[in-house]
């Protein structure tokens, strides 16, 4: 849809939240990124824009004040009507009101100026189902389409049809994935690297949906000793408390072990997305983190980040104490107790 209204020249925007980065998950650069497109498609927006940006005050200003500057009354001005795309909107973080702020502010405007169209994608949680409800939006359920079903369906075989005696299988799969493309994809990762397809496939029947796959593939891929299990533990707490993703190579620097993380990481290859020791390190999937960060999902995996910003900290501090030269009088005579 975005490339036809492109295609169309209709003025456009888009923004796409992310549980990767600290900006992302934010609404701090949402309406400046928005108003920056705006600008980018037509220059008359410019001398607006810029304008409210340069206010002095502009920081003190709340959210639904910047998006009416910044968004909602160039449009009026000019009599320009615009589409908005927000993509992930349930990974926009609300631990601080944020993503309540944009839904309040998306619901104030439209009542108040007609001339913006949104369209948001995101997983159905509560308070994104409310907003539809009170804004009058429609909503559609892309996961009960007709098609995506099919679509999967060609990726599994696809994926899986050149392994040795498993098409009389590939129904299995299909069957287990009903439709859900990530489970997919972790599944077919899972049996393209299992030496026992049969058991694995009997593991995945048991209960079909993302937590207990998430489970199956972490007893895949992490063995089952105390030793393992703590190296996990510590490497996946440093990727979930890291601000800003981290690569393999970074993440080396800050272990407190050499060597740990790579190995770690590689055995999680169904589930982490990267592409070589200096790529920064994503998870596959917002759920992959929910997962982790509830005991009662993850039982025996569960972790917590707070314990890897410690990780993550101590690291810091040895990289510094190891690699700065001795005579940096600045760092020589850093006062790690200090208030200052």
């Amino acid at each position: 849809m975005a490339n036809q209204w492109t295609r169309e020249k209709r003025l456009l925007a888009r923004y796409f939240f992310s549980r990767d980065t600290a900006t992302t998950m934010s609404t701090d650069v949402f309406c400046s990124t928005v108003a920056d497109a705006f600008v980018a498609h037509d220059r008359k927006f410019e001398a607006l824009i810029k304008a409210f940006k340069e206010r002095p005050d502009i920081g003190l200003l709340s959210f639904e004040e910047k998006f009416n500057g910044l968004v909602i009354n160039p449009l009026e001005e000019l009599k320009q009507d615009a589409i908005l795309i927000i993509d992930a909107l349930d990974e926009c973080d609300n631990e601080h009101g944020s993503r309540d702020e944009l839904l309040n502010a998306l619901y104030s405007q439209q009542s108040s100026s007609p001339r913006l169209r949104i369209l948001a994608t995101g997983r159905p949680e509560f308070d994104i189902k409310q907003w539809a409800r009170r804004s009058g939006v429609q909503c559609a359920n892309f996961a009960q389409l007709e098609g995506s079903s099919t679509d999967v369906e060609v990726y599994i075989k696809h994926r899986l049809q050149d392994l040795p005696n498993i098409q009389d299988r590939l129904y299995q799969v299909i069957k287990h994935a009903d439709g859900v493309f990530i489970w997919a994809r972790i599944a077919c990762d899972l049996v393209d690297n299992s030496a026992d397809i049969d058991g694995l496939l009997e593991e995945l029947g048991k209960e079909v949906n993302l937590d207990f796959l998430y489970k199956v593939a972490l007893r895949q891929s992490i063995p089952r000793n105390e030793r393992s299990q703590q190296a996990f533990t510590t490497v996946l707490q440093m990727i979930l408390a890291a601000r800003e993703p981290l690569s393999i190579a970074e993440l080396e620097l800050l272990s407190p072990k050499p060597g740990l993380v790579e190995g770690i990481v590689t055995r999680l290859g169904a589930l982490l997305l990267y592409k070589d020791r200096e790529d920064p390190i994503r998870l596959l999937h917002a759920t992959f983190r929910e997962f982790l960060t509830s005991r009662a999902k993850a039982g025996v995996f569960f972790i917590q980040p707070e314990h890897g910003n410690q990780t993550l900290a101590l690291g810091c501090l040895s990289f510094i104490s190891n690699y700065s030269s001795e005579d940096d009088s600045s760092l020589s005579n850093l006062d790690l107790t200090s208030e200052k």
